[in-house]
């Protein structure tokens, strides 16, 4: 390249690098969750089962179609001079013939295929089911991640804030000590102070580091480049249905109930193919080929292969098949569905439990968390009215740097308790809308 280019060439790429800096768009809650959605692996998966559940379907309604398979296989004839009353020999009576050529067979009774196909269907729909319930999963996930990310950041912001306190208060104890106003205990107690701070300001850093990578495995990608839009929490949303009514639509909506339920019905399909099992099936069957009457063996091969020897032949008939005796066999594959049934049902009555137990502490949960908020404000208002009392009487000599820094801490330990408490409130709204099974914004008043 040109010498005299190339500084016109760093201007444009210097240019472009910062206009595509200037519209990385910072990602709010929704997006998090769209990201997710989009990029986890897990709902890979989940599209597969879907392809297998169809392709079963599919292979349910197989038999109601005609099957259709070539064939070569022998076949006994019987010899023109024997007779066909008697006991016959193979090999005396009998000569050994060969038929190639295909052979269709059409079920016409078999009570089993379409309790089969049922159960197939019941089959896709419980991978849908299982779908809902993996994304729901992975939203809870992203929202979870997003909402510790942010209590993160303002973590970080807070502990910031209270660091360059005491930097500030390192300064002016440093200066008052020079003049003859405070004691050396007052800086080298100054100095403890700002060592703690850093100390915890780096904690808080190393913390939201830790969180943006969680928040990045929740999404399923590792692009660090990525920021969250900051989360400004001004009122709580406020769950409009009480614990009754939040029970009675987890009963419809709850994924995991829902799959019990496909479950159940799935097995008790099972338990009827497994009771049929004894009962009579009717093939009508057909076959079109070629026969050659009499083998001569390997000595006459040249002439078994000629077609002379050889004659289009059309085979057709009904076969009707109906177990006897099979060891107690069915009754024993019966005893299993019913298990499995069984099973089934208890599975449901536990998922039933669970959920109630999860929605009586997430609603109890959220209400004693508002309380706390509330008192959290009362709280740093006295907090922060005791910080200018003590700001006060420090500046005139009479109160003490540990006082000072107690109301300093009480502020900061009050602003962030809030903090955190409205960030675990929308967490908990995050687990209870999943548990219900429906958005949070139709849980919520408008």
């Amino acid at each position: 390249m040109n010498a005299r280019l190339l500084p016109f060439a760093g201007a444009v790429l210097f240019l472009c690098a910062g206009l595509l800096h200037a519209e990385t768009r910072k990602l709010t809650r929704d997006d998090c969750v769209l990201i997710a959605l989009e990029n986890h692996p897990t709902m890979m998966v989940l599209a597969q089962e879907q392809k297998k559940a169809a392709a079963n379907y599919r292979l349910s309604k197989a038999p109601d179609r005609i099957q259709v398979n070539g064939e070569l296989k022998t076949a006994e004839y019987l010899k023109p001079e024997s007779s066909s009353s008697g006991f016959n020999v193979p090999g005396r009576d009998t000569t050994i013939g060969l038929f190639a050529g295909a052979s269709a067979v059409y079920n016409l009774i078999d009570p089993n295929v379409s309790r089969k196909q049922e159960a197939a269907k019941l089959i896709i729909d419980m991978s849908k089911m299982n779908e809902i319930k993996e994304r729901s999963a992975i939203v809870l996930n992203a929202k979870a991640a997003y909402y510790a990310y942010n209590m993160a950041i303002a973590n970080v912001r807070l502990r910031e804030k209270l660091r360059d306190k005491y930097r500030v208060k390192l300064d002016t104890t440093t200066i008052l000590f020079k003049n003859g106003q405070r004691p050396i205990l007052d800086v080298t107690k100054a100095e403890v102070d700002l060592a703690s701070a850093n100390l915890e300001y780096e904690k808080a850093r190393n913390q939201e580091s830790l969180a943006k990578t969680e928040l990045l495995a929740a999404l399923g990608v590792m692009d660090e480049e990525i920021d969250v839009a900051p989360l400004e929490i001004d009122t709580l949303p406020s769950v409009r249905f009480s614990f009754p009514e939040l029970y009675s639509l987890a009963e419809s909506h709850h994924p995991e109930l829902r799959i019990a339920r496909l479950n159940r019905e799935i097995q008790r399909i099972n338990i009827e193919v497994e009771r049929s099992a004894g009962s009579l099936r009717v093939d009508l069957m057909a076959s079109l080929g070629f026969e050659n009457k009499d083998l001569g063996g390997l000595d006459a091969m040249q002439e078994n292969v000629k077609t002379s020897n050889w004659e289009p032949t059309f085979h057709a008939g009904i076969q009707a098949r109906v177990p006897i005796y099979t060891g107690g066999a069915i009754s024993a594959r019966v005893s299993a569905a019913e298990a499995e049934y069984n099973k089934s049902i208890y599975g449901e009555k536990q998922i039933l439990l669970g959920v109630k137990a999860l929605l009586r502490n997430y609603v109890q949960g959220m209400e004693e968390i508002k309380k706390q908020i509330e008192l959290s404000r009362l709280m740093k208002i006295n907090a922060e009215k005791h910080l200018v009392l003590a700001q006060k009487s420090y500046d005139a000599g009479v109160g003490s740097q540990i006082a000072l820094q107690d109301a300093e801490t009480a502020v900061l330990d009050a602003e962030l308790f809030s903090v955190r408490a409205r960030f675990e409130y929308l967490t908990i709204l995050a687990r209870l809308s999943k548990t219900v099974g429906i958005e949070e914004e139709y849980l919520c008043r408008k």
